[in-house]
Order: C-alpha cells, then structure tokens, then sequence
C-alpha cells in the first residue's frame, strides 16, 4: 500500500532537514575555504610580523603550520562529513554537529594563527631585551 501524505505536508518536513548526503559537499567547501582563508590570514600575519623585523625563520614555522596542522585537519573533517553523508540518515542532530563542526573549522581558520604567533613574537622580544 502506498503512504497517501498531502504535498505540503512532505515539503515542510524534508525543507527542515536537507539530505545527509549534502552535508558532505557543504563541508567539503567549507573546508577547502577555510583553509584557503588560514593559509592567506597566516601569511599576512607572518608579513607584518618580518615588517617589524623578526626572523625569517617564521616563514618556515608558518608553512610547516599549514603542512602539519591545518591541512590534516582539514582532511580528517572532510573525510568524516563524507563518510557521514554516505552512511547517515538526515536527522536534526546530525545537522546541529554539522554547524557545530563548521564553526570549529572556522574559528580555528581565524584563531590559530594568531595563537601561535603572539606568543612566538612576545618572546622573541624578550629575548631581544634580555639581550641587550
């Protein structure tokens, strides 16, 4: 026997929880943009940071940032966002941890780089003042 739901009825319910398999795209973009915007937030920082005359060794600590922290990162939440679209039914909760899960990559994508080059700058001018 075949379920008799009026049309209207069938729109509001699935217009509130998009299909799980989209949520994989979505991440996949969110994580492709989030670090793209890591990646030219960091170089600013690092620019200003050689403008003031620090070392250039920060260049090196800013790509090994990308390649060992953001970029796996990254991968490792777009790798489960696709496994869950793949294997996940749509449900409200699986999408309060896919919002969940993109303001953590977004947070980080503006946080981080801030988190390891103020204190990487702090001391590297008390250092230069212990110095002198």
């Amino acid at each position: 026997m075949a379920s008799t739901f009026e049309q209207g009825v069938w729109r509001r319910c699935s217009a509130r929880v998009p299909a799980a398999r989209s949520l994989g795209k979505r991440m996949s973009i969110h994580a492709a943009l989030s670090l793209i915007a890591f990646s030219i937030w960091e170089i600013w920082l690092v620019s200003l940071a050689l403008d003031r005359g620090y070392s250039a060794a920060l260049w090196i600590v800013a790509l090994l940032m990308v390649a060992a922290l953001a970029v796996p990162i990254t991968l490792m939440m777009d790798r489960r966002w696709d496994n869950y679209s793949r294997q996940a039914l749509a449900s409200s909760g699986l999408h309060d941890r896919f919002r969940r899960d993109v303001r953590l990559l977004w947070a980080g994508a503006f946080c981080v780089p801030f988190l390891w080059l103020a204190p990487m700058t702090f001391a590297g001018d008390a250092i230069a003042a212990m110095l002198h």
